[in-house]
């Protein structure tokens, strides 16, 4: 397997060999000489399919369930009787550029910079007036860029669509589109409040003075964005602030309805099942199962201090929960221990009371 051959690469079809300019070779550990073309792998000597490319990802196991590697040299060995020697080992010292010659070069394709240095591939196409015109790319599309040489830059000017209004403009340059750069350049520096371009400046060799006649505008540019930000901050604080009020109220509203008798109805507050916060801001822990029933399902709530009975209603295309009249009471019984607290001026469980500011800790 260690014959010389050439780089150019035959596949055997219809009774002879045929060079084929986009093989690559294939690498393996068995010592074969392998190259894949079109999704399919061939043996170098013989030049004939040996398997679909997606099965060489596998070449072990391919070559083991046909034998082993022996047998497969086998079937190669009595292939070259049919076939002979592939041309890429009768012609080792055979060149690609000997069989497959080079493309001839697109006059119209040029490699070049754009008024930042980056470079870019352009097409040129050609036009009424005769004036070198390019784009960056072949097809023949509608919003295309059109740029024009100057000076080893290609400068864009305008979208293809509006090519003839780009012609009659480029015709009353006086100066060419150079000394048209260095007008709009020239006045956007003799205005402090005005961009300079970064690109026209790069074009013209000034781009040092362009980056520090611009510096004041970044700066301006950059307090104006930490001031809006600044304003989005605080209007999402604000909301979040009005957010909090609003479910503060609903919870205290809900809690004084349930001990005075009235009907809780379960709307929601702040994208929140309200009932569902009332159990979670008393922390009476819900089966998960429950959660969803209340959330989906459940309507209002209705407690009866006379009696202390709790009635619920919910949607008709719901069953009723098994779990509902043993949490209820539980939040009847946590809503008033709070007022009880609350009435006499303490915290309530939930929440420990606040250390005094002026109150200094012992010492030990």
């Amino acid at each position: 397997m260690s014959e010389k051959h050439s780089s150019v690469c035959y596949i055997f079809r219809e009774g002879a060999f045929s060079p084929v300019r986009e093989a690559k070779p294939f690498r393996n550990d068995f010592g074969l000489d392998l190259f894949q073309y079109k999704g399919a792998v061939y043996e170098g000597r013989t030049g004939l399919h040996l398997c679909p490319l997606q099965e060489a990802e596998y070449l072990d196991l391919f070559i083991k369930s046909h034998g082993g590697i022996e047998k497969v040299q086998q079937v190669i060995d009595s292939s070259l009787e049919r076939t002979g020697l592939s041309p890429r080992y009768t012609r080792p010292d055979e060149k690609k550029k000997d069989i497959f010659p080079p493309k001839e070069k697109d006059e119209n394709r040029v490699f070049a910079k754009d008024l930042m240095g980056n470079k870019h591939y352009y097409y040129r196409f050609y036009n009424e007036n005769g004036i070198e015109l390019y784009t960056m790319e072949k097809k023949r599309e509608f919003f295309q860029t059109v740029f024009i040489p100057c000076e080893g830059f290609m400068v864009g000017i305008d979208q293809r669509h509006r090519l003839e209004e780009i012609l009659k403009w480029l015709s009353t340059l006086e100066h060419g589109i150079r000394g048209e750069i260095e007008r709009v350049f020239n006045e956007s520096m003799g205005d402090p409040k005005r961009w300079a371009d970064l690109g026209f400046a790069h074009l013209l060799g000034r781009y040092d003075e362009a980056k520090t006649h611009n510096a004041p505008i970044l700066e301006e540019r950059r307090q104006r964005d930490e001031q809006r930000k600044a304003e989005r901050e605080a209007e999402r604080r604000q909301r979040e602030h009005e957010q909090q009020a609003r479910y503060d109220t609903a919870i205290r509203e809900a809690e004084k309805d349930i001990l005075a008798g009235k009907e809780v109805v379960n709307r929601e507050v702040n994208g929140k099942a309200l009932i569902m916060q009332l159990f979670r801001e008393h922390e009476i822990p819900v089966p998960l199962k429950t959660q969803g029933w209340i959330i989906n399902a459940l309507h209002s709530i209705r407690y009866s201090p006379e009696s202390g009975q709790w009635d619920y209603r919910y949607v008709k295309s719901s069953r009723d929960s098994t779990k509902m009249f043993e949490l209820l009471p539980k939040l009847s019984a946590a809503i008033q221990t709070k007022q009880q607290f609350e009435e006499r001026g303490e915290a309530s469980p939930e929440a420990p009371a606040a250390a005094d500011e002026n109150e200094q800790d012992m010492e030990l």
